[in-house]
């Protein structure tokens, strides 16, 4: 992997990471080595044994006199007594080993619940920091965990060691007694003498740690910022230095660090009754946390995605209010699953549905319509969002057509919506342009539910089909990441910035979503043989690992960096773009089957 070469001084231990996960630490690197400076070597002078020579001085035993000085002392000997009484003689310098006094720095990281979250971040930089440090002073390294005083220290910074710090949590706080066993252990170590314990500010009033340095590090309160406070205060009866903001990468790369930072994990298949296998389109809970389908059985499944490919995944749920009548819609109220279902003439019945396997749960009061009717669309429609906004619920039937549920009506909000997604706190759909309409873009308020037209799309092509994805940082605050398709075959994205994007010859769009690589909007594509995906962008194109089989659907969730795709078998498989691995797959089979890897 080829760093910057801003990252040089770093690569022996950043290039384990990935390398956008590299560069997103190099300036987090940067700023703290510049608190932690330099490992001062002190040097004792002529106190080891002789081991030749190794240049000349002033004084010395006439024995190591130079011969050029002995021929002067024939040739010319007042100008050698002179020479004598001047000390002007040259002899030859014996050279003695140079013992360092730091041959050891050693690091202990504290692990507590004060440390968790963004301060781990830290910690794993000062653990670059101080290997580094030692390495430039050509002084070994070797480093521990505060709470595991007997444990064996960690003597290199690799994948394993950091992966060991990462996961070496507890919501205990280091007792005196821990830190003082690591003070008996590290002062009784006599190569060991540039010490530093890092953690919480409370470590610098414990007596165990007098004498090593000591690094705070603490959360920085402020829900708007990604950032960490740390402060120095040197062993020794040093004073503390003043304490300096590190400002950490986005979410994203934060996430990553914390759960996978190599991109090493991938979930292991797991198998799925015949009964929960998705028989539908595939639809994401607004923030990511769900995925529904229609399933074989009927009714409705959930399978909870875990946020990285090292968290487990629940097992499916699977929601059946009216047995014999298909849900319409689905969607989450305050993390309660609530689903929609047609009525007679038009109306709608909300239930909040149980937490428990097998359906049930609360109803609601039926909707009436006020001035459209609703079009549940059958066990083979479309599977539709439903979003809860503050007091309003928002329901999209078959034909796209748009309703606000409020005190029992059933309003029509919007027709011909394309697409729609929970973005700022607020719902924001496409409108589809028809005969003498534009396409429009727009969001309905939270507060009072009125619509409001955020952007007209005068080059959207009548009809066309429009996708909301997940854009992060590139995401417009009022609509988030959306792509819609243009006249002529072209699509456009739209996000804080606007990208023009031709889809290549053979492929489908099937969703919109952040390239976090190139930093950048793309187009995901079903390549033209239906078994792989692709994420296009200006900059580039990336794969997505190939399906088993044919992909039936395909989803990228505006919530979250997610994508889901279900084969022409049942196979279901969700994958992170942000941690490039597998987060869930669910294989059709019996218990007793052998899972395919």
């Amino acid at each position: 992997m080829h760093l910057p070469r801003a990252l040089a001084h770093w690569a022996p231990h950043l290039g384990i990471f990935p390398r956008d996960l590299a560069v997103s630490l190099g300036p987090v690197l940067h700023r703290l080595s510049f608190a932690v400076g330099p490992l001062q070597v002190k040097r004792h002078q002529a106190d080891g044994e002789p081991d030749g020579y190794d240049g000349l001085t002033r004084r010395g035993s006439y024995e190591r006199l130079l011969t050029s000085e002995w021929l002067l002392a024939e040739e010319a000997p007042d100008e050698f007594m002179r020479r004598a009484a001047g000390g002007e003689h040259l002899f030859l310098r014996q050279a003695r080993p140079v013992p360092a006094a730091s041959r050891v720095s050693a690091a202990v990281f504290d692990a507590g619940p004060n440390q968790l979250g963004s301060p781990r971040i830290a910690q794993l930089a000062a653990l670059i920091v101080l290997s580094r440090r030692a390495e430039a002073a050509g002084v070994r390294f070797a480093w521990g965990i505060l709470q595991e005083p007997d444990s064996p220290l960690f003597e290199k910074v690799t994948e394993a060691g950091i992966q060991r710090l990462l996961q070496a949590r507890t919501p205990h706080e280091a007792t005196d007694a821990q830190v003082a066993a690591w003070h008996n252990r590290l002062h009784g170590w006599r190569e060991a003498d540039d010490i530093w314990f890092v953690g919480p500010p409370r470590l610098s009033a414990v007596p165990g740690t007098r004498g090593a340095s000591v690094l705070q590090v603490w959360d920085v309160l402020d829900p708007e910022a990604r950032r960490v406070a740390v402060r120095v205060r040197r062993g020794s009866g040093g004073s503390a230095s003043p304490a300096i903001t590190l400002e950490l990468p986005d979410h994203a790369a934060c996430a990553r660090l914390l759960r996978d930072p190599f991109s090493a994990a991938a979930a292991a298949p797991d198998r799925l009754e015949a009964p929960l296998v998705p028989a539908s389109d595939l639809l994401f809970a607004a923030n990511g946390s769900k995925l529904f389908a229609r399933a074989a059985g009927g009714g409705i499944v959930a399978f909870p995605v875990p946020n990285s490919p090292r968290a487990p995944a629940g097992a499916p749920r699977l929601y059946d209010p009216w047995p014999g009548q298909p849900p319409a819609a689905i969607g989450l109220a305050q993390g309660q699953v609530i689903l929609a279902a047609g009525l007679p003439g038009g109306g709608v019945a909300l239930v909040y549905a149980s937490k428990k396997r097998g359906g049930g749960g609360t109803p609601g009061v039926p909707c009436s319509p006020v001035d459209a009717p609703f079009r549940a669309g059958g066990a083979g429609g479309p599977l539709r969002p439903l979003f809860q906004v503050g007091v309003h619920t928002y329901i999209l039937d078959a034909e796209g057509t748009l309703f606000r549920v409020w005190d029992g009506d059933l309003l029509r909000l919007a027709s011909r919506v394309s697409a729609a997604a929970y973005v700022g706190g607020h719902l924001a759909f496409v409108e589809a342009a028809a005969a003498g309409s534009p396409a429009r873009l727009t969001a309905a308020l939270a507060g009072s539910g009125a619509p409001r037209t955020i952007r007209i799309l005068e080059e959207a092509e009548e009809g066309a089909p429009a996708f909301f994805g997940f854009g992060g940082h590139l995401g417009h605050p009022e609509h988030g990441l959306v792509a819609v398709a243009q006249r002529g075959g072209a699509w456009e994205i739209y996000g804080r910035n606007r990208a023009w994007l031709v889809p290549f010859e053979g492929t489908r769009v099937v969703g919109v979503a952040r390239s976090r690589e190139r930093n950048e909007p793309g187009l995901l594509l079903l390549e033209e043989d239906g078994r792989a995906l692709l994420l296009a962008s200006l900059g580039g194109t990336r794969r997505l690992p190939a399906a088993s089989a044919e992909i039936r659907h395909a989803v990228a969730c505006p919530g979250a960096p997610w994508v889901a795709w279900v084969t022409v078998h049942g196979e279901l498989t969700v994958y992170s773009l942000d941690h490039d691995a597998v987060l869930l797959r669910r294989v059709p089979g019996a218990a007793d089957e052998e899972l395919p890897s």
